[in-house]
């Protein structure tokens, strides 16, 4: 789609982003009904899958986002493209699983060829039935930011960052405000701000003299984390570009940021450093906790929390998927943790939403590691498979009734 007709997807109407008081209440009392059920029994089964093989070229899965309406998952497998693949329709709007759910082997809905995929975000607002609200942002490498149609994966428009020898320059990081309205991204030296109904070059810039490699931003505050290259994490006021604060524990560049859903809470994560941090926004002083997960090598390794922040999950490079319940603490006042072996190779992308857990395996091979000798040991796994983590049922078998039945003629 051309530039010229972007506008004619928006809507004329300003999007309000503020919930009723009453409205939101009872959406967070519905979901954290149904977060009591979460990894309940430590149980995690398997819904859908799908493998992207080819390991020569080192086509691994290393993002994976699930929608805000939880219809669909969008994944960047390295060095070919992004993916984005719907949920089966058996799936909508259930409540419970059954454990003899046969699983499903997902089908691409939506391939673009799009080569080092630096980062990308849904639209916030995304509905599927809405078809004006389905797309997301992605950057990468020597190309703008880029918005795509989540229907058909055509390219709507983009933004160009430009540096000071006015020549275009490639974002880092790329994250929508919590309406949508705005387009922060993150470069070597600024923050670019674009407004969404604007694309082009038409951006105001916020100098940070780091290269900005993730950046987060929160529903409650006016408030915008910048991650960067030099191991800090940088807080910033989105009504004035002023810096809030900034936050400094990690021993390696910052690679992953989030807000915790009910704003009040920041976690982080760097690359090769086992420790995931969650921050206090009102001291900021020291990390709150620090959640440890093997993280081995230079890989993003994302995390996610629930929606009522009762839940922090993470992969690591041992194909391990971590969940801290924050909500839970041990006698020694921290939060109690159990372990899934889910990969057998890195899992370095995961995503939550509802009561699905989506998560994507696979890292960079060197030649050496697959063809030596011992090549057959290696483990190669590069998959994207969706999870259930909420309430399950278990259907009893035909002997079962049977018996029932031969008893009921019987008397």
């Amino acid at each position: 789609m051309e530039v010229d007709n972007f506008e004619e997807i928006q809507s004329d109407e300003t999007i309000e982003i503020k919930k009723p008081l009453k409205e939101m209440e009872e959406e967070q009392a519905e979901v954290m009904d149904r977060e009591l059920d979460y990894f309940k029994d430590r149980k995690v089964l398997e819904l859908a899958k799908i493998n992207f093989p080819n390991t020569t070229n080192q086509h691994y899965v290393h993002k994976t986002f699930i929608s805000n309406d939880c219809t669909c998952i969008l994944a960047a497998v390295n060095a070919k493209g992004m993916y984005v693949s719907e949920l089966p329709s058996d799936l909508y709007n259930v409540e419970e699983i059954s454990e003899e759910r046969e699983i499903t082997m997902l089908k691409p809905a939506i391939f673009v060829k799009q080569m080092n995929i630096y980062d990308m975000c849904w639209n916030p607002l995304l509905n599927s039935a809405q078809p004006e609200t389905c797309y997301w942002l992605a950057t990468s490498q020597d190309e703008p930011l880029k918005l795509f149609d989540a229907y058909n994966g055509g390219y709507k428009c983009s933004y160009r960052v430009h540096d000071y020898a006015d020549e275009m320059e490639a974002a880092i990081s790329c994250q929508f405000s919590p309406d949508g309205s705005i387009i922060y991204a993150g470069t070597k030296k600024s923050i670019a701000v674009f407004n969404t109904d604007i694309p082009g070059r038409d951006y105001d810039s916020i100098p940070i003299k780091q290269p900005i490699s993730c950046l987060a931003t929160n529903y409650y505050e006016s408030m915008l984390a910048a991650g960067s290259w030099s191991k800090k994490i940088t807080l910033i006021d989105t009504r004035d570009y002023l810096t809030i604060d900034t936050l400094q524990g990690h021993r390696q560049g910052v690679t992953f940021v989030k807000f915790s859903s009910n704003g009040q809470n920041l976690f982080s994560g760097s690359r090769k450093d086992s420790n995931l941090l969650m921050w206090d926004l009102r001291n900021t002083s020291l990390p709150l906790y620090r959640f440890q997960r093997r993280v081995d090598n230079n890989q993003k390794v994302h995390f996610d929390v629930s929606y009522n922040s009762n839940f922090l999950v993470s992969g690591d490079t041992r194909g391990i998927v971590h969940v801290w319940n924050l909500k839970d603490l041990n006698e020694d006042a921290f939060p109690k943790e159990d372990q899934y072996q889910l990969h057998s190779d890195s899992c370095t992308g995961i995503s939550m939403h509802s009561s699905f857990l989506a998560t994507s395996s696979g890292q960079f091979k060197f030649g050496t590691d697959l063809e030596d000798e011992n090549s057959e040991k290696e483990i190669v796994e590069n998959s994207l498979v969706l999870w259930w983590i909420g309430a399950t049922k278990r259907l009893k078998n035909k002997f079962y009734f049977q018996k029932i039945l031969s008893l009921y003629f019987l008397f």
